[in-house]
């Protein structure tokens, strides 16, 4: 759990303080994931959890002070245990792997328009 706590450090240190997380859900999958982007054995553990990192950074809004985040990773923290982080990452990658299908799953459907032709003029006018 020490690891977690320096992963918790960090990750206020990154998110310069003025931002919390959507859910409690969200701060754990933070807090789980930068910890273990840092400790994974393997390279694709650790790509893994760098993705839902930056993944669950990127869901961290801009309305809240430091102290706010804070106290939200604070309570978070709590609530993970060495016996529990394993599954609560595998729930948190998992929820990045569903969105990600999701985006895929329309972006053969989603192109951007096309550019407008130009109407040809007619001459003499």
């Amino acid at each position: 759990m020490k690891a977690l706590k320096i992963a918790a450090a960090a990750t206020l240190l990154m998110t310069g303080g003025s931002a919390v997380a959507q859910s409690a859900s969200d701060a754990q999958c933070l807090i789980l994931s930068n910890a273990f982007a840092s400790q994974a054995k393997d390279e694709n553990g650790k790509k893994v959890a760098e993705g839902a990192f930056y993944f669950y950074l990127g869901r961290v809004g801009a309305n809240a002070t430091s102290a706010q985040l804070k106290t939200l990773l604070d309570a978070q923290m709590k609530s993970i245990t060495d016996a529990t982080a394993g599954k609560l990452m595998t729930d948190c990658a998992n929820r990045v792997r569903d969105k990600m299908q999701l985006v895929q799953s329309i972006a053969g459907s989603a192109q951007p328009a096309a550019p407008a032709q130009k109407q040809a003029q007619p001459q003499g006018r």
